[in-house]
């Protein structure tokens, strides 16, 4: 490099370095001081409607009071949760939080072959705020009354019946549920989850893993029949109906979480300070019931605690995956 062309280089350099330096102070700017500034949007990558959007409706209602800002929710399904997480990682405007179950960051990489993002990376756990309850509901056509009925049937009837499982955590419990009890059922894909609450009742799909708060009330309208949770315990909105593990199949067990992520330059004074007013909402009675009406229950963690349960789930899906050699498409 000729000599008197060195200073120029390196001017080049430092303008650049204090560019990128710039603007990510600028980023993290954006969420400091009186945050919010003005509204604040919360994406969820599922449609309206379904237990993620009931919980961040009610959720955002309440900060909106708290922080005295606009809170919207944003609907942006498809993909498995890849297009309403990517929307949200591309905003870095400072006032958008993701609002999404853990198997965005912790089974949708298992499942899929490509995902635009770093789950562990890209994002900041904020607060698991509502555990949510997963129903196995069946067609009322097939004339059962429990699971191991269902299973029997199955058996019986090799690729004869179809399956739905909402995606992440439902689809690979169910596809490692029937690898172990020996059965074989044919997986129907819906952009929508609502569309295959009529096909079930309609008994064009068979058997479905879904949010009980979807199901609640085409159950109690008796159009499709809940045999039982995968949750470790009851649901309070369903006491009658047994766990997977009363029903005989301890192993189907698993719940949904559903919390609050931040973007990855989020300083971690304002994800406290997110976290706490969430976990204040949540222990509200109001909202508690709120949730607990569609089959949810208000949790509320700490950003380590919420961090902790990623890796633990983490950890359990990636062994169950590999126990039954389940590969990513």
């Amino acid at each position: 490099m000729n000599k008197s062309a060195l200073p120029r280089v390196l001017a080049v350099i430092v303008t650049t370095g204090a560019m990128v330096v710039g603007s990510v102070v600028l980023q993290a700017q954006s969420f400091a001081g009186s945050w919010p500034e003005h509204t604040v949007r919360i994406i969820t990558p599922f449609s309206p409607g379904i237990s993620v959007d009931v919980a961040a409706r009610a959720l955002a209602d309440a900060l909106a009071k708290r922080w005295k800002q606009p809170v919207v929710v944003e609907n942006r399904p498809g993909a498995d949760t890849i297009i309403g997480t990517q929307a949200f990682l591309e905003m870095r405007d400072g006032h958008t939080l993701l609002f999404t179950t853990h198997s965005t960051f912790t089974v949708v990489p298992l499942l899929r072959a490509k995902v635009p993002y770093d789950p562990i990376g890209d994002v900041k756990p904020i607060s698991l705020a509502v555990e949510d309850f997963l129903s196995v509901v069946v067609t009322p056509r097939l004339e059962i009354g429990s699971l191991s009925e269902f299973v029997k049937l199955a058996r019986e009837q090799p690729t004869k019946l179809n399956f739905y499982a909402v995606p992440g955590a439902p689809y690979l419990a169910y596809l490692a549920f029937q690898q172990r009890v020996g059965m074989a059922t044919t997986f129907v894909a819906y952009n929508n989850p609502v569309s295959a609450i009529s096909d079930l009742s309609e008994g064009r799909i068979h058997i479905a893993v879904m949010p009980l708060a979807l199901v609640l009330g085409a159950v109690q309208a008796d159009k499709i029949k809940l045999l039982a949770v995968t949750n470790a315990v009851r649901t309070p909105a369903a006491p009658n109906v047994p766990t997977v593990g009363e029903a005989g199949y301890p192993e189907f067990t698993f719940g949904g979480f559903l919390g609050l992520f931040g973007p990855r330059d989020m300083p971690a004074d304002l994800q406290e300070r997110i976290a706490t007013d969430a976990r204040l909402i949540l222990n509200e009675p109001e909202i508690q019931q709120r949730l607990t009406n569609v089959g949810l229950i208000a949790r509320g963690t700490t950003p380590a605690e919420f961090a902790t349960i990623m890796d633990g789930q983490r950890a359990k899906w990636s062994a169950i995956a590999r126990e039954h050699k389940i590969e990513p498409q």
